[in-house]
C-alpha cells in the first residue's frame, strides 16, 4: 500500500544539493561557535577584573577550522607563562577531550576558580551539542559521498566503511 499522494512529483534533490546544505550548516555552526568563543574571552577578561590575582583564569578555548574536510574542532587549553632568557613567554597546553562529545571537566577544572569553572561548564555544554551536530553532519556527508561513488561504479564496491 502506497501512502504517498498520487500527484507527488519525484524529488529533484541531488547529491550536490545535500552536500551544499551540509556545507552551509557547517558554516552556520562555525559562525555560532566563533560567537561563543569570542563571548568566552570577553566574559573571562571582564570577570578577571573583579577577582584577585590568585583567582586568575588559566583555561582558554579556540575553534580550529579544517577546510579540507569541511569541519572544525573546538579545543580547550591551559594557559601558563614560562621564563626564557629573562623574558616571559606565554604557552598553551591543549587538553585531551577523550571519547564522546564532551571534555571531562571534573579533572580539567580542579583547582580553578569557581567563577571560571562555571563559565567553562556553561560553554562546554553548548560546545558538546555543536560537536555532536558536526559528527552527524559528517556521517551524512560520508554516506552521500559513498552513495555517489556506488552509483557511479554500479554498486559493485562495498559501502560498509560508512556504517561502521
Amino acid at each position: 500500500m502506497n501512502n504517498e499522494p498520487a500527484n507527488k512529483q519525484p524529488s529533484s534533490l541531488t547529491e550536490d544539493d545535500v552536500l551544499t546544505w551540509i556545507e552551509a550548516k557547517v558554516d552556520q555552526l562555525h559562525a555560532e561557535t566563533r560567537v561563543l568563543v569570542d563571548d568566552y574571552w570577553r566574559r573571562l577578561k571582564s570577570e578577571q577584573k573583579n577577582h584577585a590575582a590568585s583567582e586568575k583564569a588559566r583555561i582558554g578555548v579556540r575553534v580550529r577550522r579544517r577546510e579540507a574536510s569541511l569541519s572544525f574542532s573546538i579545543e580547550w587549553f591551559r594557559m601558563a607563562m614560562i621564563r626564557e632568557n629573562g623574558r616571559i613567554k606565554p604557552i598553551a597546553r591543549y587538553l585531551k577531550k577523550g571519547p564522546g562529545y564532551r571534555y571531562p571537566l571534573g579533572r580539567l577544572l580542579q583547582g580553578e576558580p569557581e567563577w571560571e569553572a562555571d563559565l567553562v561548564e556553561e560553554l562546554e555544554t553548548e560546545f558538546a551539542d555543536i560537536r555532536k551536530q558536526m559528527y552527524l553532519l559528517g556521517k551524512i556527508r560520508d554516506a552521500v559521498q559513498s552513495y555517489r561513488k556506488a552509483t557511479q561504479s554500479g554498486f559493485n564496491s562495498p559501502i560498509t566503511e560508512v556504517f561502521d
